[in-house]
């Protein structure tokens, strides 16, 4: 259905109503008394290309695909999913600062409390266990370099027995049951160098018989070496492989379109805050798992854009840099000449008239928008200040110095304000 985190990014969204809460409670305690009364069971996988998942749901992403008749460790069950042992060749990752490489580079030691473990190298990934403090993890060497897998923030290893994926359980038979004490030790994973353990040779009685399957006869059984040689088996022929329900294919195809609108959402933002890592992974798991090829190779050419776009937007990020760091040596240097360069000193000032300030009625600067009034009441000239405000003078007694202008249609001279000083406040004058 879906390879991201789909119902959790919904739920983060509203927040549940009362009846909704009544029935996951409930829900909660039947998974309880399902675990209560579970027996760890051996099995095997009914059929082809079965996926584990990191959740009991098909919401959740696939990081593995068994094959017909692989074994399986069943350890819980929710729902109608088998909660089952991670193989030890899936995919299985730790965060690099919660673990200690050893000094030959084949192993781990677990420093943090409870760490998770996850099926890809990103939080992005549902957890799929924990393992403690103390705990020894063996690394997944590279068959190339020779060298431990890892990434800048993960580290690949053996999938420990803390590692739990999730499968249908109508694709998975019992075979026996395991007691508790039996089932494989936690968190002590096999020396990467050791060898499998020889399988006990079980001898037989050259001289002794043996009945045919359904005959009724008997017949001596081969030997060689003090071994028995078992029977060529009849080669099986593969089962077709099952079809995916209507329901399937629709939740699919809907989860998918849910991610084209969220790739559609992150192109929109600004250059700086695209983020498209996440979601190319989300993308490749639909093109390895998708249940319909149309949508596997949609994501492959989604994955092409992406990658080209990543392009376009890391060149565009280059260039907002550039030009920033431009302007931030720009402003560097006018604070530099500001600093150094010497203040001018000032010269006599020139006063041209000295009265009282009040306003001329008119709301803009220009031509002026107060009037100097001498003692006896007289318009001495307008005024315009274009760097500062006169209202705060409005009533005060005051001398101007600056440059008059004349203006067609303007009744007075205008002094185009430099400086002015008040010398008497209204309330003394």
């Amino acid at each position: 259905m879906t390879y991201f985190a789909r119902v959790a990014l919904l739920a983060a969204l509203v927040a549940p109503p009362m009846s909704v809460v009544v029935l996951a409670h409930e829900a909660d305690e039947k998974a309880l008394a399902q675990a209560a009364d579970f027996k760890p069971y051996a099995g095997k996988v009914k059929g082809e290309s079965v996926r584990l998942r990191t959740g009991a749901g098909t919401n959740h992403p696939p990081i593995y695909v068994f094959e017909k008749d692989e074994e399986v460790v069943v350890v819980g069950v929710k729902d109608n999913w088998a909660e089952v042992r991670l193989p030890k060749n899936a995919p299985c990752w730790i965060a690099a600062e919660f673990v200690t490489i050893a000094a030959d580079g084949k192993s781990y030691t677990v420093k943090g409390e409870r760490v998770n473990l996850r099926g890809s190298a990103d939080t992005t990934s549902f957890p799929i266990g924990q393992v403690r403090k103390g705990a020894t993890l063996a690394a997944v060497i590279d068959g190339q370099s020779g060298k431990a897998m890892a990434t800048e923030t993960y580290v690949r290893v053996i999938a420990p027995a803390e590692a739990h994926g999730f499968v249908a359980a109508d694709f998975v038979e019992k075979v026996r049951d395991i007691a508790p004490e039996k089932l494989p030790a936690e968190t002590k994973a096999p020396a990467p160098d050791a060898e499998p353990a020889k399988k006990e040779e079980r001898k037989v009685d050259p001289k002794a018989v043996v009945e045919k399957p359904g005959s009724g006869e008997t017949a001596k059984p081969d030997v060689q070496g003090g071994s028995v040689v078992p029977p060529k088996e009849t080669e099986k022929q593969p089962e077709a492989k099952r079809a995916p329900t209507k329901e399937e294919l629709a939740d699919e195809a809907a989860t998918f379109a849910e991610l084209r609108n969220l790739l559609r959402d992150e192109l929109k933002k600004p250059a700086a805050q695209v983020k498209l890592a996440s979601l190319r992974k989300m993308f490749e798991q639909y093109a390895e798992f998708a249940l319909d090829e149309k949508l596997r190779a949609e994501a492959k050419t989604i994955i092409g854009k992406i990658d080209a776009a990543d392009k376009l937007i890391e060149a565009e990020k280059k260039r907002l840099a550039e030009e920033q760091a431009k302007r931030d040596a720009e402003v560097e240097r006018i604070k530099k000449e500001a600093l150094e360069k010497k203040p001018v000193e000032e010269g006599p000032v020139t006063w041209l008239a000295e009265g009282t300030v009040g306003a001329t009625g008119k709301l803009a600067k220009t031509p002026a928008s107060h009037r100097l009034f001498g003692d006896d009441d007289k318009v001495l000239y307008d005024l315009r200040w274009d760097k500062g405000d006169l209202s705060q003078y409005a009533g005060k007694y005051v001398r101007v110095s600056g440059e008059i202008k004349q203006y067609d249609g303007w009744p007075n001279k205008v002094v185009v304000i430099t400086k002015i000083e008040i010398l008497i406040e209204d309330e003394d004058k």
